[in-house]
C-alpha cells in the first residue's frame, strides 16, 4: 500500500494559465505515483445574495466526505503554520513514512468552516496576504511537486 496524496478543493479552476500550471505540475507529480484532485461545487449554488454560514457548512459536508479517520487532513488558510520548502517536504515525507495519504483541502470564497479546521490535523497558510483560488492551487502543486524533489534527492530545489 502505497499512501496517496488528494487535494479536495472548492471551485472549479477554469481554463487558461492556471489550469495549464496546474495540469503542468499533476503530471510531473505522476512519477511519485500522483495526486487526486477533487473539484467541488460551491456551497451557495450560484445565489446572488448567499447565507455564507450556510454556504461553508454545505461546503464543509463535501470537503470531509470520504475522509478517513487515519487520513492527515492539511487546510489551507491564513492563519496556518508557515513551513519552508524543506520543512513541507519532511512533513509530507513523515506522513507517508507513516502510511497516512495526505488531504489537503481548500475552501471556497469565505473559507473553510469551524468544522473542517476542527478536523484538520494541519493548517498550512502561505503567508498572510490572500490568493485567488487557482494561484493557491498552483502554489499548492508546485510546493507539492518540490518537496517530492527534495524527498527524492533530484535537482530542482536550490
Amino acid at each position: 500500500y502505497m499512501p496517496k496524496i488528494h487535494i479536495r478543493a472548492v471551485g472549479r479552476i477554469g481554463s487558461g494559465w492556471a489550469k495549464e500550471a496546474c495540469a503542468e505540475y499533476t503530471k510531473r507529480l505522476s512519477v511519485f505515483g500522483g495526486i487526486e484532485i477533487v473539484e467541488l461545487p460551491e456551497g451557495h449554488k450560484g445565489s446572488i445574495t448567499p447565507d455564507i454560514t450556510r454556504t461553508r457548512l454545505a461546503e464543509s459536508e463535501s470537503l470531509l466526505k470520504n475522509i478517513s479517520e487515519q487520513d492527515m487532513v492539511i487546510a489551507l488558510n491564513e492563519t496556518g503554520n508557515e513551513y519552508t520548502s524543506v520543512q513541507f517536504a519532511d512533513l509530507i515525507s513523515s506522513c507517508i513514512m507513516e502510511g497516512k495519504n495526505i488531504v489537503f483541502v481548500i475552501g471556497g470564497s469565505w473559507g473553510l468552516d469551524k468544522a473542517v479546521l476542527a478536523r484538520a490535523n494541519k493548517k498550512l497558510s502561505f503567508g498572510r496576504m490572500t490568493y485567488p483560488h487557482s494561484l493557491a492551487r498552483v502554489i499548492l502543486l508546485e510546493q507539492i511537486y518540490r518537496a517530492k524533489m527534495i524527498a527524492n534527492g533530484r535537482e530542482y530545489h536550490k
